[in-house]
């Protein structure tokens, strides 16, 4: 097939330009949907909204994001009796105490329900046996989405879905324009560079998914930061390993194409994957409620933050969880085991959904290797 670098610049020029009008238009519908509107006014409470669990205010404080969620309905369910934790360095063992009943909320029953199928009542995982907490995670992700779609937040999944096939058009129309067509290119050589592009793409996302997990950890061993420290192991090489794949399918690309027809698949899929994130939008009842969670988040950091971080200390499972201890890492208030709890199992469900994305030449995790080791800051 002949290089793009044959098709005129002007049309490099107007796919530029529609690359442009779909920024602008993502960037407005953003603008819209998550600043346009007044927000409301956090005041200092004294107790966590109604109606609102520690899994939810997790889901809404992280903007739709369902990771941090899991960790909040898990220590909430052992503050109030239905499951005991167990973490000793990188081991965590999850004992059920009492089944699932109607004083639960839909989301805590449904992850209760998912660890612990049937008659089973003990639950360990340290990066062998992780399949169970992957089916937990993802049954709660849903849960929450079906709680809060519509009443308090919005996907908009309109939007970017309009934003998606104006994506797959613009390459598309390129390379119609490639001269080769015209001289009878044949079908195989366009599901060829088709194929091409779509490893490209699925690698590059699976890198940008799983590559905050090992930032977080970077971050952790800089002098000054608060939060435990979290050394690197092996699962920190699948991030280095997705973007060698991601380069080397879209370096095959230039190959045969050409770096300006590259650059404009890389901008399209970015545009894509970080608006999917930002269109996600509390509506007026989400945002009363981020609001008051954030004013609850201002009596915790004030009342319990410094206490907490003391007592709970990273690498061991507190002995005993307070009231408020699911809503201080919910909110993320507690930068002790609570802080360190939850980033085990956000790197978990990262790895996952990464390679739910892996190239075709990358081999699939299928425990989703991930060790509760924890470094304590000196």
């Amino acid at each position: 097939m002949a290089g793009t670098s044959e098709v005129p610049s002007a049309a490099y020029a107007l796919a530029s330009i529609f690359l442009g009008l779909l920024f602008a238009f993502y960037l407005f519908a953003a603008i819209t949907f998550r600043w346009g509107i007044q927000r409301k006014i956090a005041v200092t409470r004294y107790e966590p909204p109604k109606e609102i669990s520690p899994a939810m205010a997790a889901y809404l404080i992280e903007n739709g994001r369902g990771e941090r969620a899991i960790a909040a309905a898990l220590v909430s369910l052992a503050v109030k009796g239905y499951l005991d934790i167990q973490q000793q360095k990188d081991w965590c063992v999850l004992e059920k105490l009492r089944d699932a009943d109607a004083s639960l909320p839909a989301e805590e029953s449904t992850v209760l329900r998912a660890l612990f199928p049937g008659s089973e009542h003990c639950y360990t995982f340290n990066g062998v046996d992780c399949a169970r907490m992957y089916l937990a995670c993802h049954k709660l992700e849903e849960e929450l989405e079906n709680l809060a779609d519509s009443e308090l937040m919005s996907s908009h999944t309109a939007v970017w879905a309009c934003g998606v096939a104006c994506s797959v058009a613009i390459p598309i129309w390129m390379i119609l324009a490639f001269p080769a067509l015209k001289d009878g290119t044949s079908l195989a050589s366009i599901v060829f560079l088709g194929f091409w592009i779509l490893l490209g793409g699925s690698c590059f996302v699976a890198a940008l998914r799983v590559w905050p997990a090992t930032l977080r950890k970077l971050i952790s061993l800089l002098p000054g930061d608060t939060r435990p420290m979290r050394p690197l192991e092996v699962n920190d090489v699948i991030p280095i390993g997705l973007t060698a794949s991601a380069l080397f399918g879209l370096g095959f690309l230039v190959y045969l194409t050409s770096w300006k027809f590259t650059l404009l698949v890389v901008g399209l899929v970015t545009l894509n994957f970080v608006f999917r994130h930002l269109l996600e939008a509390p509506t007026s009842t989400g945002r009363k409620a981020l609001a008051e969670l954030k004013g609850f988040r201002e009596f915790l950091s004030r009342a319990d933050a410094d206490r907490l971080n003391r007592e709970n200390q990273p690498g061991q499972t507190p002995q005993v969880l307070e009231k408020y201890s699911a809503y201080a890492i919910a909110l993320g208030v507690e930068n002790g085991w609570g802080e360190e709890f939850a980033s085990n199992l956000l790197e978990l469900l990262q790895i996952d959904e990464a390679c739910r994305w892996h190239g075709p030449n990358l081999p699939v995790v299928e425990s989703g290797p991930i060790e509760l080791k924890i470094s304590p800051r000196k």
